[in-house]
């Protein structure tokens, strides 16, 4: 029978998000636990075998235990036949008394943490199955995991093989250092394994939202966790059919939207556009960085906190950096304020071609003129 898996990794469970506001942060902690109750519905209507968790499930090995408890009682829903977790580089297992002890006491018989170096053959699940995964052992490494399957004389083929390994896919994920136990897609190929499930970049591999005939995927993270994260948060669900032939489908998951903006604007109707894009859609659910550059005039200067105010009021957050933003003055105005002749007058007409050093020695003059 075809084997179908929904595969997710990095939910960081236990994430803190110290920078933004306590009614914010709030929200973005408890979505962490509400998308892994999306990706139980989704495994369940999928009508899935496995939901494989590739790596950092928690955000560290000391998590809240009513938190690991929480979501030991979500995966408890599926109705397939198990769900895989794989320690992962935040949430990595030496056997001693952590986040996976925790989860252990309250886990079912179907919840099989692969913190072992060896094959995890998964008949007494009713699957034609062995699991080969590469878990990580400490926080940083300059090798993969990988060593102990390549060493294996022998991969059961009479079965699905499944390789689950948590670091950096090269090309994928940035590791300058080489301290996330860095892989290569020849590496994993190589290697005689049906598929391959990875998890660490926050990035969706391949790029297709359904491709097919693959060997490589990587999870990304279900629920977006930060401005670097420029996706929606998604899964992937995974059939492998009779003949080993793989397809996949990617699955929108996530809740919140993080968006890290520069613009350029220069009038009134460049900042009401940016305004429309940011309310387009869900904004309670928008996490904004804006960052505004440009000149624009005074009016519009002036009235621009009320934009801010009504963004702030409508989005999940905005921090919003304006400190490159001008009034764009003209010579009409420099002839109403300053005496033709005289010193700032003379000064600010040689600084007309160049707008914003013409800002500055504007504000300058005007703040000498209000502590004269």
């Amino acid at each position: 029978m075809p084997l179908k898996v929904l595969h997710t990794g990095d939910i960081h469970l236990g994430m803190q998000f110290n920078s933004y506001p306590h009614s914010v942060k709030e929200k973005l902690q408890e979505a962490r636990i509400t998308v892994l109750e999306r990706i139980v519905e989704l495994a369940n209507t999928e009508e899935c075998n496995l939901i494989v968790v590739a790596g950092d499930l928690f955000n560290n090995t000391q998590v809240d235990t009513q938190l690991i408890f929480k979501a030991v009682k979500i995966f408890d829903k599926f109705k397939g036949q198990a769900v895989l977790f794989l320690p992962g580089n935040h949430d990595y297992d030496l056997g001693q008394e952590n986040v996976w002890r925790t989860f252990e006491r309250k886990a079912t018989r179907r919840m099989l943490i692969l913190n072992d170096f060896k094959p995890y053959d998964l008949s007494d699940y009713g699957l034609e199955a062995t699991i080969y995964p590469a878990p990580c052992d400490s926080r940083h490494s300059s090798s993969n995991n990988l060593g102990w399957i390549k060493d294996l004389e022998e991969i059961n083929k009479n079965k699905y093989s499944i390789g689950i390994a948590h670091g950096a896919l090269v090309g994928l994920s940035p590791d300058l250092t080489d301290n996330y136990f860095k892989m290569s897609r020849d590496e994993l190929l190589a290697i005689d394994l049906d598929l391959w499930l990875l998890g660490h970049s926050h990035i969706q591999y391949p790029e297709s939202d359904n491709p097919n005939n693959k060997k490589i995927f990587n999870s990304g993270t279900p629920e977006p966790d930060g401005l670097d994260c420029k996706h929606e948060g998604f899964a992937w669900v995974i059939t492998v059919d009779e003949n080993k032939y793989i397809s996949a489908q990617k699955i929108k998951t996530g809740r919140y939207r993080f968006y890290d903006l520069d613009r350029n604007i220069n009038n009134q109707q460049d900042l009401q556009t940016i305004k429309e894009e940011l309310l387009k859609g869900r904004p309670e659910n928008k996490v904004v960085r804006l960052n505004l550059t440009g000149g624009i005039g005074e009016e519009t200067y002036n009235q621009r906190q009320k934009i801010y105010d009504d963004l702030k009021f409508k989005l999940c957050y905005l921090d919003i950096e304006d400190d490159n933003l001008y009034i764009k003055l003209d010579h009409s105005k420099i002839e109403d304020e300053f005496t033709p002749g005289s010193f700032p007058y003379q000064f600010l007409t040689r600084l007309e071609d160049d707008e914003k050093s013409l800002h500055l020695a504007y504000e300058l003059i005007k703040e000498v003129q209000d502590e004269a």
